[in-house]
């Protein structure tokens, strides 16, 4: 798929996600991914699917219709893999302090196990 077919199904799916948005969803794919293809190559555009690129575009217009600030594609981008790098490094974290507090923990002596034959 190339990205003008891909534009064309984010409309698709952005008419069916919010069919209040049908009338203006070419305009609002476009300027999205107007915005995006600033910052995103067109082999990375065309891995995610039309109905993530509708939601992308309803967040893109949200934001600015928002704060009426102009955060481009790019810029949500970095953010969330930012964060999502920060909820990684938090995950690690935690999981090395309860290792740490399990070796600390008093262990209770693991009973012997005894092999029983039955003649």
């Amino acid at each position: 798929m190339n990205v003008e077919q891909l534009k064309e199904q984010t409309c698709a799916s952005l008419a069916r996600l919010h069919p209040e948005l049908a009338d203006g969803a070419a305009q609002l794919v476009d300027e999205c991914f107007a915005s995006a293809a600033r910052s995103l190559l067109p082999e990375f555009l065309v891995r995610l699917s039309p109905p993530a690129w509708a939601r992308i575009a309803v967040l893109y217009a949200g934001s600015f219709a928002e704060t009426a600030a102009d955060v481009s594609i790019g810029e949500i981008f970095a953010e969330v893999l930012r964060d999502a790098l920060n909820i990684q490094r938090m995950q690690m974290l935690a999981l090395e302090l309860a290792q740490r507090k399990a070796d600390e923990a008093p262990r209770p002596k693991t009973p012997r196990l005894a092999l029983v034959r039955k003649d």
